[in-house]
């Protein structure tokens, strides 16, 4: 957001922070369905031109906006848990359950940097380094891994793991 304000002149990327947080504190959000100017004073900020501004013949007593806050905060803890729902659904899409067990053959994401001194470009390496042998589990997402050389791999998370594949069978292809 602060890039779309500033445009070519970065030395004056300051001079619109008032304009910058009036932005966001105005903005309205789909999670909570307020925004948070709304939600943390009880009102909505006035608008920086006096002909946009609505006045209000009447002030609200703090009993109402008490009242008012309340219930928009239970619409916001409805609004959220939906958001929330919503959100995992997408993320958890295609993500499938698998826990590897002592013995299991994984292979383990490779994390390498290129290193132009030795000609060696990151991205044509292997993007995984195995078979290697779970031997211990830390905690259900956290194990210990050896290759067959003996070296160890410790604690490696299970999202930078996938199960080898199993052996295929010699079968009659009559």
């Amino acid at each position: 957001m602060i890039a779309q304000y500033v445009g070519r002149s970065q030395k004056t990327w300051d001079e619109h922070i008032t304009a910058l947080q009036y932005a966001f504190n105005t903005a309205w959000s789909e999670a909570t369905g307020h925004t948070p100017a709304y939600l943390n004073h009880g009102r909505e900020l006035a608008r920086p031109h006096p002909e946009d501004r609505q006045h209000l013949a009447n002030p609200l007593t703090p009993e109402t906006t008490h009242r008012r806050l309340q219930e928009a905060y239970d619409l916001v803890r409805v609004n959220l848990a939906r958001a929330f729902q919503r959100q995992e659904r997408h993320y958890n899409l295609r993500r499938r359950e698998w826990k590897p067990k002592v013995g299991d053959l994984v292979w383990k994401r490779n994390h390498v940097l290129s290193d132009k001194a030795k000609a060696f470009n990151a991205k044509l390496a292997p993007k995984f380094v195995g078979p290697l042998e779970v031997r211990r589990i830390i905690s259900p997402v956290v194990v210990d891994l050896r290759d067959t050389r003996g070296r160890w791999h410790r604690q490696v998370h299970v999202q930078d793991l996938k199960a080898h594949p199993a052996p295929m069978r010699q079968g009659n292809t009559d």
